[in-house]
Formats: C-alpha cells, sequence, structure tokens
C-alpha cells in the first residue's frame, strides 16, 4: 500500500509550495486538502458561498481528514476514522506569526465583506471563520486564529508527525525533504531534488524573493512599533518558543 501523508498549515505558510515538493521529491500521495475545482466552480456560480466548500469537507471529512487549513482534531478522534492507519503521516507547517499576519492582512481570505484598512486596525478586528476552519464563528482578531490553529498541530505529537517552519522550507528546502523522506522512512523519487522555482500565486515571485524575504526578515520594514506591541499582547508566547521565535519588543 502506498504511503500518504496528511499536510495542515494556515492559509499564508506556503502549503502550495510544500505540496509541490513532495510532487516533485517524494513516493508518496498527499491526501486532498483542497475542494476539487468542480466544487469550486460551483461555489463561484453560487456568488462564493463558503457552505459550498464546507459542507463538502463535511461529507467527505472521512476520505480526506479535513481541509488543508482546519484547526485539527484531537489524535484519538483521527484514529477512530477509516483513513487513520500505519501508511499515514501528518505535516504541519508553521510561519512566524508577524509575517504571517502581515500576509493575511494583505490577503485575508474568506473575509468576503472586508474592507481596506490599516494593519494595527486589522490586529483588532474580528475574524469571521468559515465551518471548515472547526472552530467558532468568530474570533477576537487574527491572532487569535495563528493560536488555535497552531497549537492545534500539536495534538499530532503523539502520531506519526512532522511539524515543519515555513522559515525552514526556504532556509534549504533540501534539508527539509530529507528531512520527512527520513522520519516517515519515504523514498526519494530521484537522486536528485527538484525545486519548484516560480510562486504557486505570484508570476512576479520566485523561490529566492520569498527566501529574502523570509529568511533576511525584510518583514521587519512593513511592521511598525504598534502593530508589535498589539501582536505581542495577544500572541501565545509559549507557542511561538515551542516553534522557535522569538517575541519582538
Amino acid at each position: 500500500m502506498k504511503k500518504l501523508i496528511k499536510l495542515y498549515g494556515e492559509r499564508n505558510t506556503n502549503t502550495n509550495y510544500i505540496s509541490e515538493l513532495i510532487r516533485l521529491n517524494l513516493n508518496v500521495r498527499e491526501v486532498a486538502g483542497v475542494a476539487p475545482q468542480k466544487i469550486l466552480q460551483l461555489q463561484k456560480v453560487l456568488g462564493g458561498n463558503e457552505q459550498i466548500s464546507d459542507l463538502y469537507f463535511y461529507i467527505t471529512y472521512k476520505n480526506n481528514l479535513g481541509w488543508k487549513h482546519t484547526c485539527v482534531k484531537p489524535a484519538s478522534t483521527l484514529k477512530k476514522y477509516k483513513k487513520f492507519n500505519s501508511n499515514l503521516y501528518f505535516l504541519t507547517i508553521t510561519k512566524n506569526p508577524y509575517s504571517w499576519l502581515l500576509s493575511l492582512h494583505r490577503n485575508p481570505y474568506h473575509q468576503h465583506n472586508r474592507k481596506t484598512v490599516d494593519f494595527e486596525t486589522f490586529l483588532i478586528t474580528p475574524w469571521k471563520t468559515v465551518g471548515r476552519d472547526n472552530i467558532r464563528k468568530l474570533l477576537l482578531n487574527p491572532i487569535e486564529l495563528w493560536n488555535i490553529k497552531n497549537a492545534s498541530y500539536l495534538r499530532l505529537d503523539e502520531l506519526n508527525s512532522l511539524n515543519i517552519t515555513t522559515e525552514q522550507i526556504f532556509r534549504d528546502p533540501v534539508a527539509v525533504i530529507d528531512q520527512i523522506s527520513t522520519r516517515f522512512s519515504i523514498n526519494k523519487a530521484s537522486n536528485q531534488f527538484i525545486n519548484y522555482e516560480q510562486s504557486t500565486k505570484d508570476e512576479s515571485k520566485d523561490f529566492n524573493y520569498y527566501r529574502r524575504y523570509y529568511l533576511q526578515e525584510k518583514w521587519r520594514d512593513l511592521i511598525s512599533k504598534d502593530a508589535i506591541s498589539i501582536i505581542g499582547e495577544t500572541v501565545d508566547k509559549n507557542l511561538m518558543s515551542r516553534f522557535g521565535y522569538d517575541v519582538l519588543s
């Protein structure tokens, strides 16, 4: 039986990029984490009604264990599904909350009634979730979204799981693929690593652009002292420490 890998990671954590790396370099099948094109087309026809995708993942959860951006269910719950077996491995992606929040501000997915606001206002504005987020309907702010989703990844610690960070991926994608291969005993597709150089969302950007942006922390130029203070008041500092991030002052 071919090995399976289930990927979880919030919006804007480069889940598309790691999926491409896995597809190009490892002999493993990724369990679907996005709705099929026909569902997305139907949703578009119906005016972007998020309940279409919500319903899809509700019905198919036993087959795919949810949306890739979902809040992960407890390990004891996941074990009850037939999809859970010795050939299934879990991979989660975490991103520095400061740079992640900047990305979410630029692309606040699923906030269809959103208005353009400055970053500081965005940080204190309630965040409306969708059903497939698997958490309550309204959060205090998007910082709470980072806390909840990343805390849920720790539920997988007792299973065949591995957490990586966005920064790790851009620091050394070869090492990340090696780590996944070794941790889960997954064979590589070939002896030669194949990178996915082009951005999966923006044709004007490539691997080197993102590498400089994250590793040289270019995003710090875009964040004010007030924003740093707001984030610091709400972000889960224990989680930040767990994933290797520093609290800015």
